[in-house]
């Protein structure tokens, strides 16, 4: 009888809760799909968005962090014993996995990883979902720290994703050397999936002459949106603006869109659902402030959800946006500031002109899981037995 060969075991280290996290359900999928025996260990989080359907075949285990609930404790006291229960949990049941490779999601579990590398000679991808110890959030200090952390255990690390070039360069330099790929945030978008061409506008009662701009994405503070609001609060835009996500400003903005009538709020919805209801929209927004490195060199999922739709997007001027709006003709940037992003809408809703979308094949998540595949099977030969 012939050998048969091995399916080689990829585990997934995440703290946030994978059922919920788009990315990566996405990057599982396709190593699935290349023949990896795929798991998955994070934590069970309740912060309003909503499940994103698998389908593939996946063991996925959600851990229940009780210290997040031990709210009487000092907000630091409360961090230290919610990763030391998050050690304990998630630590023995990875060692038990014996993976071949062992994929770690951003710096909180990467000391994790190592230790599981140890143990049983699994090969260590970190997949630096941001610039870990430069983003919106973190203090100097937890800064400092999440750069040390990466400075010490960066011997272990046998590949590394990002989500820009930029972000890989500032690693490379910054870090050390390393095999590494940038995989974009773009979205898994069935070509069957359409909304009716005039979704929004029927569901808010935009009038029909009226440009609809449309946000997606977490409603928290430093991603422009009092900088939106302000302009669309404006008597000289006509244009109407959605608001599709959930976030600690979802009740404020539902609160100005009872105030104002080109203001609208959409609950959030399945991720599947996303880009066909952004196809409903004349332009989509993806206005991200420069409060930190990690923003400056984003690439937001956003900005692909919303070129994939076929929307022009309106998005900060910022370096590799800038890149990827001028290779693919997807739209125009401005500098982020009330008078400059008022100017920017008032041009498009009186523009006739139409952008010119270059071929976006290779920003296409099918393009990004070829990356990650190639990466694996550099880092990790196909096992056989």
């Amino acid at each position: 009888m012939k050998n048969r060969p091995q399916m080689n075991k990829a585990l997934h280290l995440t703290h946030t809760d994978i059922e919920f996290d788009s990315r990566i359900l996405k990057e599982m999928g396709a190593l699935v799909a290349a023949g990896f025996s795929v798991s998955g260990i994070g934590v069970v989080l309740d912060e309003g968005a909503q499940k994103t359907e698998v389908s593939f075949k996946a063991d996925i285990k959600s851990l229940d962090l009780r210290s997040r609930k031990l709210t009487f404790l000092p907000r630091t006291l409360r961090h230290i014993t919610t990763l030391l229960e998050l050690a304990g949990k998630m630590l023995p049941r990875a060692i038990r996995e014996r993976p071949d490779v062992i994929h770690c999601h951003d710096t909180l579990v990467l000391p994790l990883g190592c230790i599981v590398k140890w143990l049983t000679g699994a090969k260590l991808v970190y997949d630096a979902h941001e610039l870990e110890s430069n983003r919106n959030g973190l203090t100097r200090l937890q800064g400092v720290l999440t750069l040390r952390v990466e400075r010490l255990l960066w011997r272990f690390v046998d590949a590394l994703i990002v989500v820009s070039p930029s972000i890989e360069r500032w690693y490379q330099e910054n870090v050390g050397a390393k095999l590494s790929t940038v995989i974009l945030n773009s979205p898994l978008f069935h070509e069957g999936l359409h909304q009716s061409e005039d979704y929004l506008r029927r569901k808010f009662s935009i009038p029909a002459e009226s440009k609809v701009f449309i946000y997606v994405g977490i409603l928290g503070r430093g991603r422009g949106i009092d900088l939106l609001t302000e302009a669309f609060k404006n008597l000289q835009v006509s244009s109407h603006v959605v608001f599709l996500g959930y976030g600690e400003l979802s009740e404020e903005l539902k609160q100005l869109a009872a105030q104002h009538p080109n203001i609208h709020v959409h609950d959030a919805v399945p991720h599947s659902q996303v880009v066909p209801i952004v196809q409903s929209a004349d332009f989509g927004l993806c206005l991200v402030q420069n409060v930190s490195l990690s923003d400056y060199y984003c690439l937001p999922n956003k900005l692909f959800e919303y070129c994939f739709a076929g929307v022009p997007v309106l998005a900060s001027d910022f370096p590799d946006i800038r890149a990827v709006l001028s290779e693919y003709g997807i739209g125009e940037s401005c500098k982020l500031q009330a008078d400059e992003i008022r100017g920017a809408i008032l041009r498009l809703e009186r523009s006739q002109s139409t952008f010119q979308f270059a071929n976006l094949a290779p920003l296409s998540w099918q393009a990004q899981e070829q990356k990650l595949v190639d990466l694996y099977q550099e880092c990790v030969p196909r096992a056989t037995h």
